[in-house]
């Protein structure tokens, strides 16, 4: 059976991923991406495809649809020439699938089955599109705020809730980050029979792999009990200016406290001017960009806490991997299966300093409670959430639009 992928990118965890998927006996992989980078990739997104095991097409990404989103124009004939039994793709696709009628006609002929996967974050259940839309809105990368706030706009996003339940109940299939999924799309009337929660992962044999190398290496940084670090991107929604400010605030009561911070991006130098304006050079690292898992485990290894301000999820995971409590606000919704308030982190109240400089300092004054949730969350990540346990739920949505009976016991090098 052969499962077709649409990306406009490819991060280095989603190969690893896909080359598990492809070891699976009679399952074979093949990924579209835009031939040049594409308008839906984030700014500062590590791509990394030299690895895979999988075929790879590249074609000309362009705006087809009415919304001026991203599309293949080519993607009828790929299908036509491909011949997967199954199509998979997400957002910005899926609205140039919509309107895209002669791919739809060939593939309800061929019996091609749709699999739309989403990460439930800033979507509002049905009944509250027009009052989340119109009230709160949603933030962009840049943290722009969009909200309809004219009756135009208004207007607009009535239409776009309209043709999000007419897609939505369009795929044969959901694959989803997290739980929240489940209320969310059951409230656009797609039946919970059809949801697949696979949650998300990083290359955990890697990691993992990298954990058990690091007891033989002299430490990257000195012991420290007291040691805060960020991982992701350097851009103004991770909301990394908070958390130095917070740090500045638990260096006034933990003197000898270090916040580390892995990432590059558009705010990087002014994080930097912000940390000298507050004469914390001396406890402040930046690591910069970091993606080789040996490195990267050294430094949360030498850690007691990894902390995510603003939105992300996966640097939530690798925490937990080697050992380490989380704390985060609203992330991309992955947070609500990771965190456990008082087990494996906290959850802070969003854009609150206050509460997150007390999640810190509670940590910071309870040692054996840190190094328990931390052991708790890594247990969490060996038993339920790994690449294994996700692509075992890929299989399961796959099973379920197809009807095979692929399991666990064809991983080749389960």
């Amino acid at each position: 059976m052969k499962v077709i992928f649409l990306f406009a990118a490819m991060p280095h965890y989603l190969v690893a991923l896909l080359n598990l998927l492809n070891k699976v006996a009679q399952l074979e992989i093949v990924v579209i991406l835009p031939s040049s980078k594409s308008k839906a990739v984030g700014q500062n997104v590590y791509e990394a495809d030299k690895n895979a095991s999988f075929k790879i097409i590249r074609t000309i990404e362009s705006n087809l649809s009415i919304f001026k989103k991203p599309y293949f124009k080519a993607l009828s004939e790929i299908i036509k020439q491909e011949k997967p039994q199954i199509l998979v793709l997400g957002w910005p696709y899926i609205i140039g699938y919509v309107f895209d009628w002669q791919l739809r006609i060939y593939m309800k002929k061929n019996d091609i089955k749709l699999i739309f996967r989403s990460i439930p974050y800033q979507i509002p259940l049905y009944k509250d599109a027009a009052r989340f839309f119109r009230e709160e809105g949603f933030y962009t990368e840049s943290m722009k705020h969009i909200k309809a706030n004219t009756f135009f706009k208004r207007i607009k996003y009535k239409i776009f809730t309209e043709l999000s339940k007419y897609y939505y109940n369009l795929a044969d299939a959901h694959i989803n980050y997290s739980t929240a999924a489940y209320e969310i799309l059951e409230s656009y009337g797609v039946l919970r029979e059809k949801i697949f929660v696979t949650y998300n992962s990083g290359d955990t044999d890697e990691l993992f792999k990298a954990k058990a190398e690091i007891g033989k290496l002299t430490p990257i940084l000195p012991l420290s009990k007291h040691r805060i670090i960020h991982v992701g991107r350097l851009i103004k929604w991770k909301k990394v200016d908070m958390l130095v400010n917070v740090f500045a605030k638990i260096y006034a009561k933990f003197p000898q406290s270090e916040l580390v911070i892995v990432g590059n991006g558009p705010e990087e130098e002014n994080l930097k001017k912000q940390v000298k304006t507050l004469n914390l050079e001396k406890n402040v690292i930046f690591a910069g960009a970091i993606h080789e898992p040996l490195l990267l485990g050294q430094y949360l290894t030498a850690s007691t806490v990894s902390v995510l301000a603003g939105v992300g999820g996966l640097s939530l995971n690798d925490a937990m991997t080697f050992g380490k409590p989380v704390i985060c606000s609203v992330a991309d919704s992955t947070e609500k299966d990771l965190v456990i308030p008082y087990e494996t982190g906290f959850i802070f109240e969003n854009d609150n300093a206050e509460d997150l400089q007390a999640k810190i300092t509670y940590l910071f004054e309870n040692p054996e409670k840190c190094q328990q949730m931390g052991e708790n969350a890594e247990k969490l990540i060996r038993e339920k959430i790994n690449i294994h346990t996700v692509a075992a739920r890929f299989v399961d949505a796959f099973n379920f639009v197809s009807q095979q009976k692929f399991n666990l016991k064809y991983f080749s090098e389960f």
